[in-house]
């Protein structure tokens, strides 16, 4: 079955017949701002090549330099293979995104009518933040039961359910983002507790900061959410919908802010939760982060092990209500973006945005 590939080394990568082959280089990766930066990766190509069946490839993450050239591209394009780019610190830089041949004249045309209607807009953004909230709900109380120290966890998740409930009241989109933003604040608060006195000691939360993040708890959030972009960019490109059109994040210039609304849904789910698991096996610890350029940023290493972690946990299955199957969590992406749809184009079939019953 096709999967997602991460390519965290320097090299060239290119199309031979109907194979991708990738051809590792021997320096280690240097900011795009060095001033000796040449375009090329660093260091020469050399080693053994890694050959990737093209039937097994359902997108790639480029982390290292990587060379490709246009046969290259043409042929990814003619896969519908995705290709996404992460700068040197591991943040999301831009994805070569396929033509779309998933194409929609009647759903492009009741998406941007959902968008320009205050009301229909309004609902898919309180669906989007609603379900946001449940999931972030389900995970304190998971972990409430588990906590040394649980008054922390039931202080967020008083927070949690008061602001949960103001959601679909809320007049407009600004006081609807204040509202979760109030929710997550307290959430992440409740984060020592939910490590526990050890994890929580190696790992000192003082509030959420990005670009850049301050300390690692930050840099691993940042980091998870870039794969979460990614993997939602994904899931819509395999469907009919604009990934620029949104209704909660204002559609903006050089993003697919859609793809925002749609991670809001799934990050306590998937970001947070692999976070919590990695930090409190060890696989992941203070070792793996490093002090660059004002913030702190993942090591190599790191990322290669968070970039594991992350693939195990899209494969994981649970057993679906409504289809009476299991599915794979990277699935349930998909299938909530399948459920946007036919929001958009039967309004017998409102969305409510996926809610995690474990």
């Amino acid at each position: 079955m096709p999967r997602d590939h991460y390519l965290f080394s320097n090299g060239r990568l290119r199309r031979r017949q109907n194979t991708l082959w990738f051809q590792p280089a021997t320096a280690e990766r240097r900011p795009g701002d060095h001033p000796d930066d040449t375009g090329a990766p660093s260091g020469s190509l050399a080693g053994d090549k890694a050959v990737l069946p093209v039937e097994a490839v359902d997108a790639l993450h480029l982390f290292g330099e990587v060379d490709l050239n246009s046969k290259l591209v043409v042929f990814l394009g003619q896969q519908r293979i995705p290709a996404h780019v992460y700068d040197y610190y591991g943040n999301y830089a831009a994805t070569l995104y396929p033509r779309e041949d998933l194409l929609s004249g009647r759903l492009t045309v009741a998406q941007a009518e959902h968008y320009l209607g205050r009301s229909k807009r309004l609902a898919l953004a309180r669906a989007f933040v609603g379900a946001s909230l449940f999931n972030v709900r389900r995970t304190l109380l998971y972990h409430q039961k588990r906590a040394a120290d649980a008054a922390p966890i039931t202080d967020a998740l008083a927070t949690v359910e008061r602001e949960a409930e103001r959601v679909p009241g809320e007049p407009d989109i600004p006081e609807l983002m204040a509202a979760e933003g109030r929710a997550r604040d307290a959430y992440y608060r409740a984060w020592p507790a939910v490590l526990g006195p050890s994890t929580a000691a190696a790992f000192p939360y003082d509030g959420r900061t990005r670009r850049p993040p301050q300390n690692a708890l930050n840099a691993a959030l940042s980091f998870g959410n870039a794969l979460c972009y990614g993997l939602c960019v994904k899931a819509l490109y395999r469907t009919a919908l604009d990934p620029t059109v949104s209704f909660l994040h204002e559609p903006g210039d050089r993003r697919y802010s859609l793809a925002l609304d749609l991670a809001e849904v799934f990050k306590p789910l998937l970001v947070d939760r692999a976070i919590f698991r990695l930090l409190k096996t060890g696989r992941l610890r203070p070792k793996h982060f490093e002090p660059r350029l004002g913030g702190v940023y993942l090591t190599d290493p790191g990322r290669r092990r968070f970039v594991e972690a992350w693939d195990e946990r899209l494969r994981r299955t649970v057993r679906h209500r409504g289809l009476g199957r299991h599915v794979s969590y990277e699935r349930l992406v998909r299938l909530d973006a399948y459920r946007l749809v036919r929001h958009l184009t039967d309004p017998a079939e409102a969305y409510v945005g996926f809610r995690a019953w474990w």
